[in-house]
């Protein structure tokens, strides 16, 4: 979500908004939103009824969370474009902006993730949690 914070402001020019959406409860989703700074809102799932009717839901990793997703919707509620994401793999925020753009093709270049060895301690940190 920090690569979507940072590219908010070629977004918005390129006639888009952003808004992201997680099956945590309000107060964790708040306390993310606030930690990375983030210019857009984030709304909760708490039901999983949104992870489950765009297809996004993962029953089998800690009780149930939504895989990393994008999709571009356009004003008439058609998606434009739509990619979920992977744990290695993810659409950069920069390709959203090209597509946005209308740049050549709809398809995304994936920028692969590797894990920084912070990532894997906040992922410890937030299994003690839950």
């Amino acid at each position: 979500m920090a690569d979507y914070r940072d590219h908010y402001a070629e977004i918005r020019p390129a006639g888009a908004d952003v808004l992201a959406v997680s099956v945590d409860p309000p107060i964790k989703s708040e306390a993310l939103r606030r930690e990375l700074r983030l210019p857009f809102p984030i709304l909760c799932d708490t039901e999983w009824r949104v992870a489950k009717d765009w297809g996004i839901y993962n029953p089998n990793e800690r009780g149930g969370i939504a895989k990393p997703a994008v999709f571009v919707i356009d004003r008439d509620r058609t998606v434009q474009y739509s990619k979920i994401d992977d744990v290695a793999t993810r659409v950069p925020a920069s390709e959203i902006v090209r597509i946005l753009r209308g740049a050549g093709r709809r398809e995304a270049q994936l920028k692969v993730y590797i894990p920084r060895v912070s990532d894997f301690f906040r992922a410890i940190r937030n299994m003690i949690r839950s």
